[in-house]
């Protein structure tokens, strides 16, 4: 126990939650992975929760964001891009932060980066977490959908189901993707500005 650190623990839960899924992710199960007694693990977590905390950021500290460029259009595609890798890389680690909604420091750095490019864009600081939270939702579901079609197949009882799923496989998937980013962010962008330029304009009219 003494020579067991969180490090350890962080990368044995995000094998063990790659291997068998949110249903196989328990502490027991992790310390049967390291070879110890649950209570061992209860020595570093207080809970699953805190487990859960470190699974989160053991897969987003796997590959950094690329720095930025000063383009703040291209420097959101990349996070995008960046976003999808993480949750294509380990499917089950999405499910778990939507049972287990952590804020880890990894967390917080991506989400102020992900506000301050939205600003940099134009936006005043109200409007650019408005944008950030929505185009956040949009592009983490997205994602979500796409790869869990690809592993299941489309939502559907029907035999055509099957072939549905294989023609969307012969698209270029990377391509489906850049499409829905840049749409997602751009269709954000003209909207809020327009939003923001028809409330300025009317609070000219009423002064």
């Amino acid at each position: 126990m003494a020579r067991l650190n969180r490090e350890q623990i962080a990368a044995s839960a995000l094998s063990v939650i790659d291997e068998k899924g949110l249903a196989g992710f328990t502490i027991r199960s992790v310390a049967d992975a390291l070879g110890v007694s649950p209570m061992a693990i209860y020595y570093h977590v207080k809970d699953k929760a805190e487990l859960a905390g470190l699974v989160v950021s053991a897969a987003i500290r796997e590959v950094a964001p690329a720095p930025p460029t000063g383009v703040w259009r291209d420097d959101m595609l990349e996070i995008a891009r960046w976003s999808r890798d993480y949750v294509t890389r380990h499917p089950a680690v999405g499910e778990l932060h939507r049972v287990y909604p952590v804020i880890t420091p990894e967390i917080v750095k991506t989400a102020e980066r992900w506000v301050g490019l939205w600003q940099h864009s134009g936006l005043d600081r109200k409007t650019a977490k408005r944008a950030a939270h929505v185009s956040s939702i949009a592009i983490a579901s997205l994602v979500v959908y796409v790869s869990r079609f690809l592993q299941v197949g489309a939502p559907s009882r029907r035999p055509a189901s099957s072939k549905s799923r294989a023609a969307f496989r012969s698209h270029d998937i990377e391509d489906l993707y850049e499409l829905a980013f840049a749409s997602i962010i751009d269709g954000l962008h003209a909207n809020l500005g327009k939003q923001r330029r028809t409330s300025r304009q009317s609070r000219i009219r009423n002064t």
